[in-house]
Formats: structure tokens, sequence, C-alpha cells
């Protein structure tokens, strides 16, 4: 009788391997500098509403909370920018929260009308989860 050897890592019905996603060496920070990215756009929208707010109904009180916005904005937009720098990917060392010039992996995710970052973000604060842009490697952020 022939014995037959089957790779513990492929399905029988499935013709390629999947691989798992490589667990992140510093998820609670991609985590925070996410988390103040996503704040960081929403601050600036409350900012741009309760600005066009104060125009149309020409009142001042709300512009204090427009200025409030703003300030929200450029103190979490700052953090988010020291933080990010900090962020590499372990295989390529590219920065995975902040975009350069370098080209992109055919396998990285990105949503229509979003940069690659913005799509990082996402990913990080609802899947636990994204790929680097730049090496394609998927990544989580908590072992599951």
């Amino acid at each position: 009788m022939q014995s037959v050897r089957s790779d513990p890592g492929s399905t029988p019905n499935s013709g390629t391997r999947s691989r798992r996603a490589r667990g992140f060496h510093r998820p609670g920070k991609a985590w925070l500098v996410s988390f103040m990215l996503f704040l960081s756009f929403l601050s600036f929208a409350s900012f741009l509403i309760f600005g066009a707010l104060m125009f149309i109904k020409a009142d001042r009180s709300l512009g204090m909370f427009s200025l409030g916005a703003l300030a929200a904005f450029v103190i979490t937009r700052t953090l988010a920018f020291l933080w990010s720098r900090q962020l590499t990917c372990p295989l390529c060392h590219g920065t995975i929260l902040a975009e350069r010039r370098c080209r992109k992996h055919d396998s990285a995710r990105k949503l229509p009308l979003l940069s690659y970052s913005a799509t990082a973000v996402l990913g990080i604060l609802f899947t636990l989860g994204f790929r680097c842009m730049y090496c394609g490697t998927a990544y989580r952020l908590w072992k599951r």
C-alpha cells in the first residue's frame, strides 16, 4: 500500500495554499496611532461643520466650537505624525501609516477614494489587521 502525503496547510479542495496573517510586534501603538488619525479626521470634519454653521446662523458661539475642533485636529494630527514614524513593517521596514513615494506592492489594499494609509487605519480599527502597502504582507494585531 502506498502512503499519500498531504500538505497540512492546504485543504483538499483548494489548489493554492493560503497563509495566516503574521502577528504585528507593536499592536497597541498601531491601534493608538490609528485611533489618533481617525480622531483627527473627525476633528477636521467638525471644524468645517461648525465653521459653516457659524456663518449660516450668524452665531459667534459656534466659532468657539470650531476653534476647539481645530485645536483638537492640530494636537491629534501632530501626535499621530510623531508616533507613526516609529511604526515600521518588520519585513520591509516601510512605515505602515505614513505614505512615502515608494512603489506600492501589487497585493496592497486600497479602498476607493481613500489612500493606502487611510485604508490601513480603517483596517486596524475595525478588523484589527492590515496589509503592508510596500511588501504586501498581511498582519494581525492580536492573536486570535
